[in-house]
């Protein structure tokens, strides 16, 4: 679509009034109230899709802890992807996937590594994200994992060239806690 304009934007960056688009955007395409959200996931860089300047789809990419491997946990610098979003009517034009392409470019050029948790993993996979195989867990301040069962099968990592060449998708991975929904 050649209107389409991507921008990337800091949360700090961001006017109340962009902040609100944004909000209405999240809102429509996943249908739940969405202010409450960007104080969970906290400040990041958000990846917009614009049309006639109008936001259409929304990306975020989060600075997360992962850890990988069994006893000997491997910390790795996340890039984390939150709400991946395009308004209902925008959809199926490739803003999402634009979005997604742009994120995964900054991913590959600032971290170790990318993830995201999602039910929409054949979207992900044709943009080059595989399904990790392995238990997922969040890793509580007092170091505990605690098991995430319900997420197993939907956290999806991008390779990067600073991913560990032996990053082995059948272990086990774990995030930091947070409040609210830590994947």
């Amino acid at each position: 679509m050649s209107d389409r304009r991507i921008r990337s934007v800091h949360t700090e960056e961001l006017t109340a009034d962009q902040l609100d688009e944004l909000t209405a955007l999240c809102e429509a395409a996943f249908g739940e109230p969405f202010a409450a959200v960007w104080e969970r996931v906290g400040p990041g860089l958000h990846i917009i899709a614009e049309v006639g300047g109008r936001a259409v789809a929304h990306a975020m990419i989060v600075d997360r802890q992962i850890s990988i491997g069994h006893e000997a946990d491997i910390a790795i610098d996340a890039g984390y992807v939150e709400n991946v979003a395009t308004l209902p009517a925008a959809q199926g034009r490739g803003h999402g996937a634009a979005v997604m392409s742009s994120a995964g470019q900054i991913i590959g050029d600032e971290y170790a590594l990318g993830v995201l948790a999602t039910g929409s993993n054949a979207f992900y996979e044709r943009l080059g994200w595989e399904t990790w195989a392995g238990p997922s867990s969040v890793r509580m301040p007092d170091g505990e994992r605690v098991r995430s069962v319900r997420e197993d099968g939907h956290v999806m990592i991008l390779r990067t060239r600073r991913t560990p060449a032996d990053l082995d998708l059948a272990g086990p991975i774990a995030i930091d806690w947070r409040p609210g929904r830590p994947w």
